[in-house]
């Protein structure tokens, strides 16, 4: 997940959390406040019921109650039990009909307003006192306005909850994208520069802030890369011409000696011990010089579209020269019908490198015996298998193999330095391909190299 989604969706998290928990406090409060409204308007009305049954001029009875219905009204279910001190069977049967908890009772014995609430019923209990004479007044009713207006708040505060969701991760992306667009510009920036063009340098901003920071700390880095590879470069470029000139003085002394006739055998021997070490150290000169341009592109070709099928063909060329008696097959029966998944774009000299140096490894490794190459395609790589019927690598050392001078442990008897696939694998990687690798020991071994498309 981008650092931009994750804190769009962070942020999103953390305010809905707060809005969550206003939704729950008003919800709370809300409740809490209709429901004292409630009891209170019932104890109001159990008051007046109390009252008139205490009135001992019948006649002025009627008056509550005209009072009651005309200013106050009845409230849903409103229920009215009025128990005199002496009517103790009554007030154990309603003690029974009714659920209200001990303390509910006690309260009442103590003179204090009792409130109990249960399966959307209030009820309330006073005890009532006038002219020398009390009675209990048990009220119930049931508060459904006051439950559709909290159902309908429930309702509001979930559809705002949704919809402040949507606002805030709208608005949270918003920020963050205006936020890391300076990232993202830099990225694009650095994505751009190569060992090609190290010169580039990125942009900086007039504000101090971390982004600038950050891009003054990559255009030090280009700057220190560009003095390294520029050193690296003029090293490769010059190394060859240096190192090539002693080599080839030293091999022309020791030809040149070994053409007199009238000196000693034992120098003759040296001769050709020199000249042949001579002749190692130069292939070996020449492949640790073409596995440092690799690694860095240091001679800058220029890359063209080839295609593979062309490609191997030169190879078997070249592999037909400097081993004239090699096996090698290449197999077009599988060719894809689009020319066009035939085409990469890279360098043909490192890529004819790269294959001729598989192919003449399965030759030499197999003792000339067959080797088989075929060419296809997938879905977006054209595919190189090259498979040999040689010594095969152990499994311990197949991931190895790419490792600068390394060599397996079953190769004693072939002449050779451990730099060939390794400069193969960087000519594979700088063209964005891969090759993997399937071996069995005296069995052969199996090259597959994918190269995207053009």
């Amino acid at each position: 997940m981008k650092i931009q989604n994750r804190i769009s969706l962070i942020f999103t998290v953390l305010t809905a959390g707060i809005i969550l928990s206003l939704s729950v406090f008003i919800y709370i409060f809300a409740s809490d406040s209709i429901s004292r409204s409630f009891f209170h308007r019932l104890e109001v009305r159990s008051n007046i019921v109390g009252h008139a049954a205490l009135e001992k001029n019948k006649s002025q009875t009627s008056i509550y109650y005209d009072f009651k219905e005309k200013h106050l009204g009845d409230l849903p279910y409103e229920q009215h039990q009025i128990i005199w001190k002496n009517e103790i069977h009554k007030a154990d049967s309603l003690r029974k009909r009714f659920p209200m908890p001990q303390s509910f009772y006690d309260a009442i014995v103590r003179k204090q307003p009792a409130r109990f609430f249960k399966n959307d019923t209030s009820y309330v209990g006073l005890g009532i006192i006038q002219s020398g004479e009390n009675v209990i007044v048990l009220s119930s009713a049931v508060d459904l306005y006051g439950r559709e207006e909290m159902e309908n708040l429930k309702n509001l505060l979930i559809i705002g909850f949704f919809i402040s969701l949507i606002f805030v991760f709208t608005f949270g992306k918003f920020f963050s994208i205006q936020i890391f667009q300076p990232i993202r510009q830099i990225i694009r920036n650095v994505k751009g520069i190569s060992a090609h063009n190290l010169n580039q340098r990125l942009k900086v901003s007039t504000s101090k802030d971390e982004i600038t920071d950050l891009s003054k700390t990559f255009n030090d880095m280009l700057d220190r890369l560009e003095i390294t590879f520029e050193i690296q470069n003029n090293f490769v470029s010059n190394a060859s011409h240096e190192f090539k000139t002693p080599l080839t003085i030293i091999s022309g002394e020791a030809q040149l000696g070994l053409s007199i006739d009238d000196i000693p055998e034992i120098a003759k021997d040296s001769l050709r011990t020199i000249f042949r070490e001579s002749e190692k150290l130069e292939h070996l000169t020449n492949s640790m010089l073409s596995l440092a341009q690799t690694g860095f592109d240091g001679k800058k070709e220029q890359w063209d579209e080839i295609r593979i099928d062309e490609l191997i063909l030169s190879v078997k060329g070249t592999a037909d020269q400097i081993m004239p008696d090699n096996k090698v097959e290449i197999n077009f029966d599988q060719l894809p019908e689009d020319e066009e998944k035939l085409v990469v774009n890279g360098n043909e000299t490192l890529l004819k490198a790269a294959f001729t140096n598989i192919v003449l490894n399965s030759c030499k490794y197999s003792d000339n015996k067959p080797v088989h190459v075929l060419i296809k395609a997938g879905e977006t790589y054209v595919i190189i298998e090259i498979t040999d019927e040689g010594i095969g690598i152990p499994d311990r050392e197949i991931a190895q193999i790419f490792v600068p001078f390394f060599r397996a442990s079953n190769t004693e008897k072939y002449q050779g330095y451990g730099i060939g696939l390794p400069l193969t694998n960087n000519i594979i990687k700088l063209h964005l391909g891969s090759i993997v690798v399937n071996s069995e020991v005296g069995v052969g071994t199996r090259f597959t190299v994918y190269l995207p498309f053009k």
